[in-house]
C-alpha cells in the first residue's frame, strides 16, 4: 500500500490503526505528525494519507423517495400492515452483515416486551450471494430457520412478525421500503462505511421522520452518530431492549435527529467525496511539482 503516494480511508479509526500498523511492522517508516493529512516517510518518499468517507447521491435518492410511483408503493405498504411500526432490513447475505444477530434480538424483544407483539413487523430483504458456495448455503439456511422459529412462536391470525424476503429489489421497491419503514436495522458486525444507513436518511422525506439503529461498528457511525441510535450488534439483550425504546421515541426525538442525520449525509455526499479526494491529489502533485523546480543546491567551497 506504501507504493502509493496518497492512501484514503473511511473513518480516523482506520486510519489510526493503519497508522499503528505501519509503526509497529515497517521499523524503517516514520510516520510525521501532521494536522489534517498524515504523512508518512518510507525509503526516501512521503505518503500522504487522510479519511474519507463515502457519501451517496443524496439528492437522486431523495427525489426518487419523493417521486409519486415511489409515494404509492409506500403507501401501499403501510397499509398492508396496520397499527404495526415497520422496520427494514436491507442486506447482502454475508456474515459481517449480522443478519442471524439482529434476528435473534427482535425474538428476544418479543419474548422480553409484550408490548411489541402485535404491534411491530419486521421486513428483512436479503439479497442472494454466493450460494453456490456450500458455507454462505448454509449460512442462508440458518437465517431461514431464525425466521420459522420467531413467526412460528409469536405469529397470529392476523400478524406474522417477520416478513422475509430472498431476493434483490428493484430501485423504487427499495426507496419505497425505505420510505415506509419507521425504524431501519443497520447493524453490521463490521462494516467499512454501510452505505444503506445514508440511503435510509435520505429517503426519509415524510413528515414522521424515521428512526436509524445503527452497529457502533459501521464506518458510518461516525458520521451519523450524533442522530443514530447506535447499538452493540453482539450484545442481544441491548438490541432487543434498543427496539423498545425506538418504538417508543416521540415524533420530536425522530424528527429532530433525522434533520441531524440528513444534513450529514447531504452535505457529505459522494459528490464532496470524490472532490476532497481529487483536491488531496491536486495538492499533492503541485507539492512534486514544486519540489521538481527548485535550483540545486551549491556545495560552499
Amino acid at each position: 500500500m506504501l507504493e502509493f503516494d496518497l492512501l484514503g480511508f473511511q473513518t480516523r479509526r482506520d486510519l489510526r490503526n493503519f497508522l499503528q500498523c505501519v509503526r509497529r511492522v515497517l521499523s524503517e517508516a516514520e510516520v510525521l505528525p501532521s494536522g489534517g493529512i498524515q504523512r508518512i516517510r518510507y525509503r526516501g518518499r512521503e505518503i500522504r494519507t487522510s479519511r474519507f468517507p463515502i457519501g451517496i447521491d443524496f439528492e437522486s435518492f431523495e427525489k426518487g423517495a419523493a417521486s409519486e410511483a415511489v409515494a404509492e408503493r409506500a403507501r401501499k405498504l403501510r397499509a398492508a400492515f396496520p397499527g404495526c411500526q415497520l422496520m427494514v432490513g436491507a442486506d447482502r447475505l454475508d456474515y459481517s452483515k449480522g443478519i442471524p444477530e439482529r434476528l435473534r434480538a427482535f425474538r428476544d424483544a418479543l419474548e422480553r416486551h409484550s408490548e411489541l407483539r402485535g404491534r411491530v413487523v419486521l421486513i428483512q430483504n436479503v439479497v442472494p450471494s454466493r450460494v453456490e458456495i456450500p458455507r454462505y448455503h448454509e449460512f442462508k439456511n440458518r437465517i431461514d430457520r431464525l425466521v420459522g422459529d420467531i413467526n412460528g412462536r409469536f405469529s397470529s391470525d392476523t400478524w406474522l412478525p417477520v416478513h422475509y424476503r430472498f431476493r434483490s429489489l428493484d430501485r423504487d421497491d427499495l426507496l419505497a421500503h425505505y420510505r415506509a419503514c419507521e425504524i431501519a436495522l443497520v447493524t453490521p458486525l463490521k462494516d467499512g462505511m454501510n452505505l444503506v444507513a445514508k440511503e435510509y436518511c435520505a429517503c426519509s422525506v415524510d413528515k414522521n421522520a424515521g428512526v436509524l439503529m445503527l452497529s457502533q461498528f459501521a464506518g458510518a457511525a461516525e458520521q451519523l452518530k450524533p442522530g443514530a441510535v447506535l447499538v452493540n450488534p453482539y450484545d442481544v439483550e441491548q438490541v432487543a431492549d434498543t427496539i423498545l425504546k425506538v418504538c417508543r421515541m416521540s415524533e420530536a426525538e425522530r424528527s429532530a435527529r433525522m434533520k441531524r442525520m440528513r444534513r450529514v449525509v447531504r452535505d457529505q455526499n459522494v459528490f464532496w467525496w470524490v472532490n476532497s479526494f481529487l483536491k488531496a491529489g491536486a495538492q499533492l502533485t503541485n507539492r512534486s511539482a514544486r519540489i521538481a523546480r527548485r535550483p540545486h543546491a551549491r556545495v560552499a567551497r
